[in-house]
Parts: structure tokens; C-alpha cells; sequence
């Protein structure tokens, strides 16, 4: 078996991967599409924006700013915030990727999401990671996300309500499944806990941008401190 094709069977297994969480993420987009169609948006700009961003709780951000008339530089520095988890994801997956990846790590940087990351960080754990999983992961990902879209954008209020059908319970249960196996350690389960604790405070005074930015911050503070006491990793 050459590399190439091992390197497309990874993309294939992280593809395959990925579909049981599109249960959890097409609703999300549908919401969004509808939202960015009734605040104006054409059904371009609508599947533009996930197809450029891919970021879903910074693409409805992006419509409720510009809606109320915030300015480019207000809009660009709260994407900015919301999606700061990000560098953490990078910086905790970059050690289990070889020297040189396939696709380059700027496309697998920019693809990247939630759930393609926890996918992948479970992957690498249990010793069948590889950046080709990653990528499939993400692409998959990508491609359920646009394809949602863009029925949202085209069809709009002749699709049923996300809501009605309980579909938004799906996403934090299935990120659930992904993170618990990762909790080796008393410092893993005592970061997890505490940002729980944050994120379930502070989410009864603040909209989710504030909260991802806090818990981010605090769980990464309590990581830092208890490790820095010398548990184990």
C-alpha cells in the first residue's frame, strides 16, 4: 500500500468519523441561514460568509452586530475573541502532527473546528491520529455545515423549526461524548469541572461570546496553576 493511499483512507476515516456529529451542526446552520436571510442578507452573502468564516457562533455575531450598526473594527474584534480557543487547539494538537502535514497546516488551521479537534485529539490518544484524519474530520465537517447553509438560505421558512425538534441538545451531548474519554487525570478532570462551573455561572448574566472568552480564560488559569503544583498531566 503507497502513502498516497493510506494518506486518503485517513481523510476517508476521519470523514465517516464526523458524520454522527452533523446531527448537532446542520441544525445550527439552519438557524444561522435563516437568521442572515431575514436580517437581509442575499443567499450569497449568507453561504459566503460560512463558507469564509466557518465559525458558527461568530458568523451570528457578525449578523447581529451589523445589525444594530456596530462598526468593522467592533465586528472584527469580537470574531476575534470568540474564536481565541482556537490558538489553544492549535497549540495542544501541534505536537502530535508530523513536520510536514498534508494538506499544509494553514488550511488545517483554517478548517478547524470544535468538533474536528476533539475528534482528532482522541484520535492521536488512542494511537490512531494522524493528519489526514484531522483533515477528513474537518472536511467533513465543512461540508455538512455549507451544504445546511445553503438550504437555509434557499428555503428558509418551509424548513421545520431546529428548536421544535430538540436538535440543539444534540451538539453539547455529542462534544460531551468526545471530551469525557479525555479526562485522564485529576488536572484534566479539575480543568473540566471548573470551566463547567464557569461557563454554567456566567452563562445566567452573559450571551455566549463572553462566556466561551471567560471559561477559556479560567480553565486555562486553573490548568496553569495545578500544574504548575506538579500533577500529572
Amino acid at each position: 500500500m503507497t502513502t498516497g493511499q493510506t494518506h486518503r483512507q485517513e481523510i476517508r476515516r476521519g470523514f465517516a468519523a464526523m458524520l454522527p456529529l452533523w446531527l448537532g451542526v446542520v441544525p445550527f446552520a439552519l438557524a444561522f441561514a435563516i437568521l442572515a436571510r431575514t436580517s437581509g442578507l442575499s443567499a450569497v452573502e449568507t453561504v459566503a460568509l460560512s463558507a469564509l468564516v466557518f465559525a458558527g457562533s461568530a458568523q451570528i455575531a457578525f449578523v447581529n452586530l451589523a445589525n444594530e450598526g456596530a462598526g468593522g473594527a467592533a465586528i472584527l474584534l469580537t470574531v476575534l475573541l470568540l474564536n481565541l480557543r482556537h490558538v489553544l487547539y492549535g497549540l495542544s494538537v501541534n505536537p502530535y502532527l508530523p513536520a510536514r502535514t498534508r494538506p499544509p497546516r494553514p488550511i488545517l488551521a483554517a478548517t478547524m473546528t470544535d468538533e474536528s479537534y476533539g475528534l482528532t485529539m482522541r484520535a492521536f490518544r488512542s494511537g490512531r491520529g494522524s493528519d489526514g484524519f484531522f483533515f477528513g474530520a474537518s472536511l467533513s465537517l465543512f461540508i455538512g455545515y455549507l451544504a445546511a447553509t445553503l438550504a437555509g438560505a434557499l428555503l428558509g421558512s418551509r424548513l421545520p423549526d431546529p428548536d421544535r425538534l430538540g436538535l440543539e441538545l444534540v451538539f453539547p451531548l455529542s462534544f460531551l461524548a468526545l471530551l469525557l474519554p479525555m479526562l485522564r487525570s485529576r488536572l484534566e478532570l479539575s480543568v473540566a469541572l471548573v470551566s463547567g462551573a464557569i461557563a454554567l455561572v456566567m452563562s445566567r448574566s452573559f450571551d455566549g461570546g463572553v462566556v466561551i472568552l471567560t471559561t477559556t480564560i479560567g480553565g486555562a488559569a486553573v490548568g496553569t496553576v495545578l500544574g504548575s503544583r506538579g500533577q500529572r498531566i
